[in-house]
């Protein structure tokens, strides 16, 4: 009988927590604005401390285990104080990541996961996002030699921002307007130009404050 008791309050538990997640799935976001609201809306959630955690449950595994609808792509650092999923407060299948150090959308591969996300996923927004603090600019600006790969990324970074090379004390405006420079690189991008003059699509330039927490788009 106990055993039965058991399985009984195990499959009450599951089925709760089926049932809230699905609850977190039904929103439907069809246009890029409101993709867009529904990352600042999250990120003004997890800034207030008041996350709801969507599309984080069993159910959510099972939906999208067969295939992936994410409705934004943020090309973002690879920081780990930049999590994507936690400061947006979204959840499983809610967000294609691409992430370099830098945040940088030089070279075939990061530019094809792009292509990717705008093709073949139909993301509504793309949004490229630089933060405080940011290594990958810090040492691209700052005088100092770098080898290897390394030198390499940051070499596409100085390429980006030659006006704020030396120039360390401004870093945080070379972090903007190297965001900047990566979504007109982006809009220059044919399948993203369709995309974006259909409608369908935006492109959006923010700054992440690592220490706040809040996400700013860049106007």
């Amino acid at each position: 009988m106990k055993r039965y008791l058991i399985g009984g309050l195990f499959m009450l538990s599951l089925m709760t927590l089926l049932t809230a997640s699905c609850s977190q799935t039904c929103e439907k976001i069809t246009t890029p604005q409101e993709a867009l609201d529904a990352l600042l809306e999250g990120n003004l959630r997890f800034v207030e401390n008041e996350r709801i955690h969507p599309n984080t449950g069993l159910q959510r595994l099972v939906e999208t285990a067969p295939h992936q609808e994410p409705f934004a792509a943020i090309v973002g650092c690879s920081d780990s104080r930049v999590p994507l999923e936690l400061i947006f407060d979204r959840g499983v299948g809610d967000i294609f990541a691409i992430r370099t150090a830098g945040n940088n959308v030089g070279g075939v591969m990061t530019m094809g996961s792009v292509d990717y996300a705008v093709d073949h996923l139909g993301v509504k927004v793309l949004m490229v996002l630089g933060h405080s603090s940011c290594g990958g600019v810090t040492s691209a600006i700052t005088p100092g030699e770098h080898h290897g790969h390394i030198g390499e990324l940051l070499h596409q970074i100085r390429h980006d921002i030659p006006q704020f090379v030396g120039k360390p004390e401004l870093l945080d405006d070379a972090i903007r307007l190297h965001t900047l420079k990566q979504v007109e690189d982006i809009l220059a991008n044919e399948t993203v130009q369709a995309k974006v003059e259909a409608g369908l699509l935006k492109v959006v330039p923010a700054f992440y404050d690592i220490v706040t927490g809040r996400v700013e788009v860049i106007r």
